[in-house]
């Protein structure tokens, strides 16, 4: 007798006194990945691509949103140039006269000391422009924070003329500021406290030489990275008010070494120090509206 395989199971029963359900074989599950919660449309035919991006899009996990970038690809490149071409000129400079500058910011952390004893007799054609220099980078470097922050106030919405035109009076504002500021200095140095005026004005010229060096680093990181700008803006306004601090007290000191009563001082820190930049920020805000108004 030959045992087949149905001849084994039909004589499990006769032996074992008991009867065998059947057994029904397991089926294999037949997938295909994502494509069997592809939906289809009404004829079953075809796949719905509109609805099948909606239903991927849910079955996504939540992430983070991306930040976008604060400036136009064209804005970005052009302070990157201005950047490199500030460093480069401030490397030349401080190549050539890097030990005359170092001992001129010397009269800045040494209030005591007349600046004529931390300044040497002689000045070179490279010191002077590179001095010159020095102011216009500090400019420019306020410039492109001011313009950054009005950036995010909305001055992105105007269109690329009065964007550019507003850089160029932020630019020509600042420089009006300073420049005339120091001219002041100096003119009244003319018929009032000859010397020390004229060194308050030297102060005051390498203490803002000093802030654009300073400020350079931050507004970079302020002007590329959006995502801590807040903090370093914080820092820089920080920084920007003790600089004012050290020149309101070296200007204290010139009053009450001239016996000048404290009344004539807080007139002219209020005329002269403080409302400039009252006027420089409504003054800009207005030019930056009406160039708005006229070109838009």
């Amino acid at each position: 007798m030959i045992l087949v395989s149905d001849t084994i199971r039909d004589t499990f029963p006769y032996y074992l006194g008991a009867e065998v359900g059947q057994v029904v074989p397991e089926s294999w599950a037949m997938t295909f990945g994502q494509y069997d919660l592809f939906p289809t449309d009404s004829t079953r035919l075809f796949f719905n691509f509109e609805e099948g991006t909606t239903l991927s899009a849910q079955l996504l996990p939540g992430g983070t949103m991306g930040v976008p970038l604060p400036f136009s690809p064209w804005i970005h490149s052009v302070f990157f140039l201005l950047f490199l071409f500030s460093f480069m000129v401030f490397a030349f400079i401080f190549r050539w006269e890097g030990t005359a500058l170092k001992s001129n910011f010397k009269s800045v952390f040494s209030p005591g000391k007349p600046v004529s004893s931390v300044h040497k007799s002689q000045v070179t054609k490279t010191e002077a422009w590179g001095e010159f220099y020095l102011l216009l980078q500090t400019i420019l470097i306020f410039s492109i924070l001011i313009f950054s922050w009005l950036w995010s106030q909305g001055f992105s919405l105007f269109s690329t003329k009065t964007q550019v035109l507003g850089f160029i009076g932020i630019f020509v504002s600042l420089a009006l500021l300073v420049y005339l500021k120091i001219t002041g200095y100096r003119l009244i140095g003319t018929f009032f406290l000859q010397n020390q005026m004229k060194g308050w004005s030297v102060f005051y010229s390498r203490m803002m030489e000093l802030l654009g060096m300073v400020f350079f680093l931050p507004v970079v990181f302020y002007v590329y990275l959006h995502e801590v700008r807040n903090i370093i803006l914080i820092g820089l306004i920080v920084l920007f008010f003790i600089s004012r601090l050290v020149i309101y007290i070296e200007l204290l000191n010139i009053f009450v070494k001239n016996k000048i009563g404290p009344f004539y001082f807080f007139v002219y820190l209020c005329g002269i120090e403080i409302a400039p930049y009252l006027l420089l920020y409504k003054g800009v805000l207005f030019a930056i509206t009406i160039a708005g108004d006229n070109i838009i």
